[in-house]
């Protein structure tokens, strides 16, 4: 496949006949099965989001260059196998110094005299090979510690990178890049397997049009990270299909008026469209409209304000037992009240050996994350007691006691100050001392955690038309969720109220702002804590960010609605837009995506009054069809409100209220994002509900009294939002569906025709998909 005669000057793309390649062709260059390789890309940028976000910290990241540059390298040059697994910081940039391959080969060549090469592992690879890649690096890196986190306190602040590429810069770009590609879908077969094709069509215009700036949606482009961060593939297929390394460059990411990369976006499309039977636009890969949330001004919730709640304890290990006896009793004692006990049989153990512990947690059967719980007030604050007795029995009676205790205070039990994690592990010392002057000891670590009891009351403000030039932070917001950016300006003006969302018990207070524009097709609710600081946040996504059901996994999606009121399942999901009827918002905070709630009306009729000869019919309201998502528990909630005994309450998450009054109630420390929840239930109902809207006043007691319901005209209820009912062209008689004959959703459209650059247009908006990855 390598190129048989030079393009000096590349032709006009209407000039050219034809591609330089079929795609048969072109497959045979590709020689690693990128397939399968990009479901562990995929599940690795996930970890990395996910499990170690402390690898996006400075200071981190350039202790790993050093450890990547000093260590890894020279070890790998030393002794090539890409079956060790590298320590997690040093893999991770590792992992952004493959992206740019050029530097990556000029760099190997300079740091080690030879280009290291890597693959991806699958899971249970690297479980396998974890101790055997321990022992290979203790061996070659001496004092080094593997664990990055063992070595806190080391940083080399004195220590000068080798690499020539910014490695530093790099890690922020590829944050941005993960979050375009977090969404589950990444991980279908199906998706992946029609990127890769499209990927191939890609590396066709790239041979062709060799000297163009050409760039990748997201769907493929996360095919080309695979590829490259198989280094010695990745060259050789380059040659093969090239005859040189094909650059990526992923700095090209201003999204502004006529810039490189819209220039680009345009370019390819255009030249897609014309090579290409289908559209370089595709459903759920594309730029999901704004970078990751981390960039976008997001605090973290602080927990060490928090009042009252419950203390939960998932696990309780007890460990260094001083003494030999056949019974075991650990008692738990909070405020003078016995909280549990533990009993165990300790016949057959030898408890005294080094390393014996005792371990309580929940059994696999068990519906419960924790053994215990107990509540807690801050206010009137009380210490947790641990009592041990070791025995022996004989006859029912209980012999040579022996009686150790310790305790701790609620404040060590709680989130330490600024902590964003609501859970912790205490240390607690037992004691005894005997009446021959001996001290017995033993150790206690206790995991526990937090949840709230808030009983939230709301406020609800007024809309207001506002100027988005007057309000800046609220202007950019809506810039980063409009669906139509097309339509967007500074001088843009959107639908504004502001609530307040009150705990009377503490005092504490959340504002939260309902945004919609329906020329922006934006529905925007934000989520603020004290000081106007930003917790969460929630937008309509369409199917630029969503794909449909058809494009993944029939195994990996949910066909079917419960009737009943709410059912969690907890096997794997693809969250999906298939109906124009659908509407979904992702729920966001600081660390990314938390949640996806999605709505559908169903059941609505409209009454047909009788006429001669025929009985007229009532009508009938329907009702909205929730999917939940939650995207940190992999997990979907099946809802319908009103339910069909006719309640509006509803539980989503940890958190209840009802369409018709004013309450929260919520027992998670994620409240921020559980009150954001709540209204996208109620937001939702809004924008599906296909009915004609209703006065205040109206007295008529037929269908859903929505227009007086508070927490539904809080969301926007009679308001120009961009519901569906302004959204879909009726060409025809209702179908029962919800509401119109045939649905031509204008978000659909707004994705689908250009109107955003992606069909050929000029590409100057923004709102095309390129992720300036670009050759």
């Amino acid at each position: 496949l390598v190129q048989s005669e030079s393009m000096s000057v590349p032709p006009e793309y209407a000039a050219v006949s034809g591609l330089r390649s079929t795609s048969i062709q072109m497959e045979k260059g590709i020689s690693i099965d990128l397939v399968a390789a990009t479901q562990r890309e995929a599940n690795f940028l996930r970890m990395i989001d996910r499990k170690a976000p402390l690898l996006y910290e400075s200071d981190v990241v350039r202790e790993a260059i050093r450890r990547y540059e000093q260590y890894w390298l020279p070890m790998q040059a030393a002794h090539p196998n890409t079956d060790i697994i590298p320590p997690l910081d040093v893999h991770w940039i590792w992992h952004c110094h493959m992206l740019s391959p050029l530097d990556y080969e000029k760099d190997c060549l300079s740091i080690c005299g030879r280009v290291i090469d890597h693959k991806l592992l699958s899971s249970d690879e690297i479980q396998k090979r974890y101790e055997s890649s321990l022992r290979a690096w203790d061996s070659f890196c001496g004092p080094e510690p593997y664990d990055f986190l063992s070595g806190e306190g080391r940083i080399s602040k004195e220590y000068c990178p080798k690499s020539s590429y910014d490695l530093v810069a790099a890690v922020q770009r590829q944050r941005n890049f993960n979050y375009q590609v977090s969404l589950p879908h990444y991980t279908s077969t199906h998706f992946i397997n029609e990127a890769y094709r499209r990927y191939i069509q890609f590396l066709l215009l790239k041979q062709t049009y060799s000297h163009e700036f050409l760039t990748p949606a997201y769907d493929f482009d996360i095919i080309w990270h695979t590829h490259q961060v198989h280094p010695l593939a990745y060259s050789r297929d380059c040659i093969a299909i090239f005859g040189s390394l094909l650059k990526h460059d992923d700095s090209v990411n201003d999204r502004s008026t006529n810039s490189k990369l819209l220039k680009g976006e345009a370019l390819t499309t255009k030249l897609w469209n014309t090579h290409m039977q289908d559209s370089f636009w595709r459903r759920g890969g594309m730029y999901r409209g704004h970078n990751a949330p981390a960039f976008l001004g997001f605090e973290s919730q602080d927990l060490s304000g928090v009042a009252y709640g419950e203390i939960h304890v998932p696990s309780i290990a007890l460990k260094n037992i001083p003494v030999q006896r056949e019974q075991l009793r650990l008692k738990l004692t909070y405020a003078n009240k016995k909280v549990t006990t533990f009993n165990a049989d300790l016949s057959h153990k030898q408890v005294t050996k080094s390393g014996f512990s005792l371990v309580w947690q929940p059994t696999a059967l068990s519906s419960s994350s924790s053994i215990v719980k107990f509540p807690f007030e801050k206010k009137n604050a009380k210490d947790l007691t641990i009592d041990l007795e070791l025995f022996d029995k004989v006859f029912l009676q209980k012999k040579d006691i022996i009686k150790l205790s310790g305790k701790v205070s609620l404040e060590e039990l709680l989130p330490p100050s600024n902590s964003k994690q609501a859970h912790s592990i205490t240390e607690i010392m037992l004691k005894s001392k005997e009446e021959d002057g001996s001290v017995h000891c033993a150790l206690v670590n206790l995991t526990t955690s937090v949840t709230l009891n808030r009983e939230l009351h709301m406020i609800l403000g007024e809309f207001e038309e506002v100027s988005l030039s007057s309000h800046p932070s609220i202007s950019s917001l809506s810039h980063s969720a409009s669906l139509n950016r097309c339509a967007f300006s500074t001088t843009s003006t959107v639908l504004l109220a502001t609530h307040q969302v009150i705990d009377n018990r503490d005092g504490t207070t959340y504002t939260v702002k309902v945004i919609h524009s329906a020329p922006l097709l934006l529905s925007m609710i934000v989520v603020y804590g004290r000081e106007e600081r930003m917790l969460s946040m929630a937008h309509l996504i369409g199917p630029d960010s969503l794909p449909s059901k058809d494009q993944l996994d029939s195994s990996l999606v949910f066909h079917s609605f419960s009737s009943s009121f709410s059912i969690i399942h907890t096997q794997q999901f693809l969250p999906h837009l298939s109906s124009p009827q659908e509407r979904a918002f992702v729920v966001l905070n600081n660390d990314g995506d938390y949640g996806i709630v999605k709505g559908r009306w169903t059941g609505f009729s409209r009454k047909q009054t009788g006429s001669k000869g025929q009985k007229g019919r009532a009508g009938c309201p329907g009702r909205l069809l929730i999917d939940a998502f939650n995207l940190l528990k992999n997990t979907v909630q099946k809802m319908e409100v009103p339910t069909v005994e006719g309640s509006n309450v509803f539980v989503i998450g940890d958190a209840q209220s009802r369409l018709s009054g004013k309450r929260i109630e919520c027992r998670s420390t994620n409240t921020a994002e559980q009150i954001a929840s709540v209204f996208c239930v109620a937001t939702l109902f809004v924008l599906c509900n296909p009915d004609k809207v209703r006065e205040r006043n109206d007295s008529t007691s037929v269908g859903l009294q929505a227009h007086k319901w508070p927490l539904i005209i809080g969301c926007g209820y009679g308001r120009g939002v961009p519901s569906n009912r302004l959204v879909v062209r009726e060409t025809g008689e209702s179908n029962g569906g919800g509401g119109g004959g045939e649905v031509t959703m204008a978000i659909t459209m707004a994705a689908c025709s250009g109107a955003c650059g992606a069909c050929g247009a000029c590409g100057a908006c923004g709102g095309c998909g390129g992720c300036g990855g670009c050759g």
